[in-house]
């Protein structure tokens, strides 16, 4: 594989976190199944790379680094917000089932 090869696989892959971390911003629900497998393959095809080719890749999969820290930071976020919404919905089913207990005990 050549250094632009790489390249237009790596673009790809950007291309795919982008949309994904739009589809996190937008609440739509995020496949990371092709993000994975474009992943997993890049890294292959990075061993395949020169030694001085891959050291002028380095660059771009730093800044895909970044990329997916930033998925995974809004990902985190997101969880971590679903979480409290369901404690919130938890308490409020507690709270309506035992008015309802109480008002069929009466």
């Amino acid at each position: 594989m050549t250094l632009e090869q790489f390249k237009h696989e790596l673009q790809r892959v950007l291309s795919l976190v982008a949309t994904s971390q739009r589809f996190l911003e937008e609440g739509k629900v995020v496949e990371l199944g092709s993000l994975e497998t474009r992943i997993a393959d890049l890294c292959n095809n990075a061993k395949s790379l020169t030694p001085e080719d891959r050291e002028k890749a380095a660059p771009f999969l730093i800044a895909l680094k970044g990329d997916l820290d930033q998925l995974e930071e809004g990902m985190r976020n997101e969880h971590a917000s679903l979480q409290r919404q369901l404690k919130g919905l938890n308490n409020s089913n507690q709270a309506v089932n035992a008015y309802s207990q109480a008002a069929r005990n009466r």
